[in-house]
């Protein structure tokens, strides 16, 4: 396990071999916006976005196993480092924009009613502490994990997997996001975690062999894509291998990217994901509804897709706009929230993802 905490940690002159990470990160959190608002597209009109509903479709089994790949690449150091940074880090971290969003989140809900078959009461408020609103769940997740790998940081990486992959295919619905995606999601910070120097291993030879990292990403990716579109993903060893197929896939061809410097436009916005993770909500759904009930737009993939620049813009937007103003508690965790005696950093909080 020495391993996993010495490939997270690099020199300076190594730093900008690791840009991939953010650019990854990009991809993830654009993944994430993208299929919330293809869903949304299709609920106010009715009908499915094409291209956009066919992407959503391919990313599904990679887009949430990437995501808790990455967080839990740089994790080695908080589980095993000091208990009051571990606290501070992590679970004051994570709990202060969940508790915060999801009350900002539901109270937006209950003012402004949407529709569909979703309806926000206060039931949801008193719920926030043992069932997380919507996409929030995925902070609240975070924390429940780091936790679990820390209390249990001793045991046998073997028979720790082997516990994950076993509550994988238990395929629990008890009708509660938080068991329910634990036993779904764990096994892919677990994979992160453990398997952290073989990744960047991987993400080093996708560097030095340019031309078979692309290709075999090309492969992984077709073979995530057949399997999805024949239906067979729906078998649940198979989701499992696409989702590794996917995130392994993904992450060569973003090492690649990042390298030759085309996944600027990634990295800048995975360094800022948090900021887009907790408030992508609020554009996005406002130029949805604009462009159909008062626009009059009628196709779905360029009003998805409208929808998707603006919702991955406007929360950077406001994290610039609101910095040096009293709200810019919304997107930095204030002093009085913290228990390390040091200034707010904006750019250390910004990616969820973050290990540090």
């Amino acid at each position: 396990m020495a391993d996993s905490g010495t490939a997270t940690t690099v020199s300076k002159g190594e730093k900008p071999r690791l840009g991939w990470i953010d650019a990854v990160k990009g991809l993830t959190i654009s993944l994430v916006v993208m299929e919330h608002t293809t869903w949304g597209v299709m609920a106010t009109l009715g009908t499915r976005p094409e291209i956009f509903g066919d992407l959503s479709d391919f990313a599904k089994p990679f887009r949430m196993p990437l995501f808790f790949l990455v967080a839990g690449l740089f994790a080695w150091k908080a589980i095993n480092g000091p208990w009051r940074d571990f606290l501070d880090r992590k679970l004051l971290h994570f709990g202060y924009f969940y508790l915060l969003w999801s009350v900002i989140q539901i109270g937006i809900k209950i003012a402004i009613p949407t529709g569909g078959n979703w309806t926000t009461t206060w039931t949801d408020m008193w719920l926030i502490p043992i069932q997380p609103f919507a996409v929030l769940w995925f902070i609240y997740e975070l924390a429940i994990f780091f936790t679990v790998l820390r209390v249990f940081r001793k045991a046998n990486p073997a028979w720790f997997f082997a516990a994950a992959v076993a509550l994988y295919f238990t395929q629990i619905a008890t009708g509660w996001m938080l068991i329910d995606e634990f036993a779904w999601r764990f096994i892919w910070f677990v994979s992160g975690v453990y398997g952290a120097s073989r990744i960047f291993e991987l993400a080093a030879w996708s560097r030095e062999h340019k031309a078979e990292a692309l290709g075999l990403a090309a492969l992984l990716y077709a073979a995530v894509g057949t399997m999805v579109f024949s239906g067979l993903i729906e078998i649940r060893a198979l989701e499992l291998l696409m989702g590794y197929a996917g995130g392994i896939g993904s992450i060569m061809a973003v090492a690649v990217l990042a390298d030759i410097g085309l996944a600027g436009l990634l990295s800048y916005i995975g360094h800022r994901s948090l900021y887009i993770f907790v408030a992508f909500f609020a554009p996005m759904a406002a130029m949805r509804v604009g462009l159909v009930k008062f626009a009059g737009w009628e196709n779905g993939d360029l009003i998805t897709l409208v929808a998707f620049v603006v919702a991955v813009a406007g929360p950077i937007v406001g994290y610039e706009v609101l910095k040096r103003t009293p709200l810019s508690f919304l997107f930095v965790r204030p002093a009085m929230f913290r228990l390390k005696d040091e200034p707010a950093r904006p750019d250390k909080e910004a990616a969820i993802p973050a290990g540090v």
